[in-house]
C-alpha cells in the first residue's frame, strides 16, 4: 500500500508562491502533491526546501508549476512578501489563456 505524501509547513511563510502552492494543493484530490512532483522532477526534500523558502524554483520549474496550477502560482510568487498565513483565503487570478 502506497502512503500519500504530505506537505511540511514552517511557521513562517517564506514567500507568496509558497503561500500560494500550498493553497492549491490543499485544495487537489489526493495526489495532486505527487503528480507535481513527478512533472517538474524534484523529490520530496527538494519541494520542501523550497516551501521553507530555502530556495526558489529554477525558471523551468517556475514554469511548470504555473502551467500545472492552471496559473495560480506564478513564477514571480517566489520573490514576493507573503500576503498573508498559510491557512488564509488566496485571491483567485484569471485563468490562464492559451495563445491563438
Amino acid at each position: 500500500m502506497r502512503t500519500k505524501r504530505l506537505l511540511r509547513l514552517g511557521v513562517r511563510v517564506p514567500n507568496e508562491g509558497a503561500r500560494r502552492l500550498a493553497n492549491w494543493i490543499m485544495r487537489q484530490p489526493a495526489g495532486t502533491l505527487d503528480k507535481l512532483m513527478r512533472r517538474v522532477g524534484m523529490g520530496q526534500i527538494a519541494i520542501e526546501r523550497m516551501m521553507a523558502g530555502e530556495t526558489t524554483p529554477a525558471d523551468g520549474v517556475g514554469y511548470q508549476i504555473y502551467a500545472f496550477t492552471g496559473g495560480e502560482v506564478s513564477a514571480s510568487d517566489w520573490d514576493a512578501k507573503p500576503e498573508g498565513g498559510w491557512f488564509a483565503p488566496v485571491l483567485a487570478r484569471e485563468p490562464m489563456r492559451r495563445a491563438a
